[in-house]
């Protein structure tokens, strides 16, 4: 895989692409983008078929080690890798150990080995296993095993000993990956870790420039360790991390950043340097019942909220698209209040199609953040997508956690010994009267 930068922005921001793919030589990744997540090797919520139809080029999926461990066996009887033992071979995955938005168990670590949290339990493993998996499932990018499942705020012992797990563990892969023939057609990926700690973060970086012939690019860990709530709005430190770690690496290595992150935090990261981000975020959204709705257009305003809730009942005779001009599947043919019907009955097409919009729109913020790289009007887009989600954030800071329903009734009316809770998200309650919804 080669990464060639093809235009710079007015700052950090830069517009490339990944080419030379061996299984792929044809195939052009234009940066930065983000790779979709799979579960078992396929997109969550969509088979082939459909992904076919929501996707006409090939993508980038993100394939953590956590949800395909247990299909080694089957890989290796074919023998073809994960990619064709999955039906996704006209598409570039990229492997990483796990997906870090997972909140994991705490639990003992042991020299040179990390933890790998599955269905079916925890599995300690180490730099050569890991590789092993690897030569099986012959992806076409390789992020190297690492100790990186630590916050940017964890302390200092802690980060010690995953920085220099993680650099025993690089050497490994790198020695690995270079004498493997099963390898040749896949790139290596060093992962920066302990980013909150500068001078750890320091050690690890220069670690990994030690095999800077042997690698490809850089994927940044030690953000997040899966229980932070990253909704919110990036503050300055975790820019300040973005903006160091960017500043520290050559310009001709890719970056990669891993994680759940907003809108807001993305573009933070686009306009410190950073590439290709792991596609968690749209699926997370879609598991909660939300449907992104950006505006894209910086000059025009938004009046309604970036983010839809469609759990929320006024939506039930809302016979609009999720988003008006939207060209993906599920607006073109399908409303709000049938979306919210069926997560009301629980029917899976629901999460179908919430994601074909989710990861068609969440894609569309890209191509239209590469488009203002190219026209150096990207700071203007970044305020403009910032401003919304800092919209949506406040709305839901102000918006009130108990809604009290008397059945015509007036609330105040109604003595508190009537008044009884009904949890219906984990946010939110509705305080029902007489047992009245």
């Amino acid at each position: 895989m080669r990464f060639s930068i093809k235009q710079a922005g007015c700052g950090a921001e830069r517009v490339g692409t990944l080419t030379g793919f061996t299984k792929s030589p044809s195939t052009i990744i234009e940066t930065p983008t983000t790779a979709l997540l799979t579960q078992g090797g396929s997109v969550v919520h969509l088979t082939a078929d459909v992904l076919a139809r929501v996707f006409t080029n090939p993508q980038l999926l993100w394939v953590p080690l956590t949800t395909t461990s247990h299909l080694e066996a089957g890989v290796k009887a074919q023998g073809e890798g994960i990619a064709k033992f999955a039906g996704v071979t006209e598409h570039i995955t990229c492997t990483t150990l796990q997906n870090l938005n997972d909140a994991a168990p705490s639990g003992h670590f042991e020299l040179d080995k990390v933890p790998l949290w599955t269905k079916r339990g925890k599995q300690m493993i180490c730099a050569d296993r890991y590789m092993d998996f690897m030569e099986l499932f012959k992806p076409d990018i390789i992020l190297a095993v690492a100790d990186g499942r630590t916050s940017h705020c964890e302390g200092f012992k802690r980060v010690l000993k995953a920085v220099n797990r993680s650099n025993n563990m690089l050497d490994i892969c790198v020695k690995r990956y270079n004498s493997s023939k099963q390898l040749k057609g896949g790139s290596l990926i060093g992962v920066i870790v302990a980013a909150g700690h500068e001078k750890k973060c320091t050690e690890s970086i220069q670690h990994i420039l030690e095999h800077k012939q042997s690698l490809s690019g850089v994927a940044l860990q030690g953000i997040l360790d899966g229980t932070e709530d990253y909704m919110n709005m990036p503050d300055d430190n975790v820019i300040s991390i973005f903006k160091r770690v960017n500043e520290a690496l050559p310009n001709e290595m890719v970056r990669i950043l891993e994680g759940y992150w907003n809108p807001a935090a993305i573009m933070a990261a686009i306009g410190n340097g950073y590439d290709v981000f792991d596609g968690s975020y749209p699926v997370k959204l879609t598991n909660e019942g939300f449907a992104l709705t950006l505006n894209f257009n910086v000059d025009q305003r938004h009046y309604e909220m970036c983010i839809l809730d469609l759990n929320d009942s006024k939506f039930k005779e809302d016979f609009s698209p999720l988003l008006k001009g939207c060209e993906c599947l599920t607006c073109e043919k399908y409303t709000r209040a049938y979306i919210q019907h069926l997560r009301n009955t629980r029917e899976m097409l629901a999460s179908v199609l919430l994601s074909i919009h989710n990861l068609h729109h969440f894609d569309q913020m890209f191509h239209h953040a590469r488009r203002h790289i190219a026209a150096s009007t990207f700071d203007t887009f970044r305020h403009h997508i910032t401003k919304q989600y800092e919209l949506y954030k406040d709305s839901q800071l102000n918006k009130p956690d108990d809604l009290t329903v008397c059945n015509g009734t007036d609330s105040e009316n109604v003595e508190a010994s009537t008044v009884k809770k009904i949890r219906v998200t984990d946010e939110v309650s509705i305080s029902v009267a007489n047992g009245n919804a």
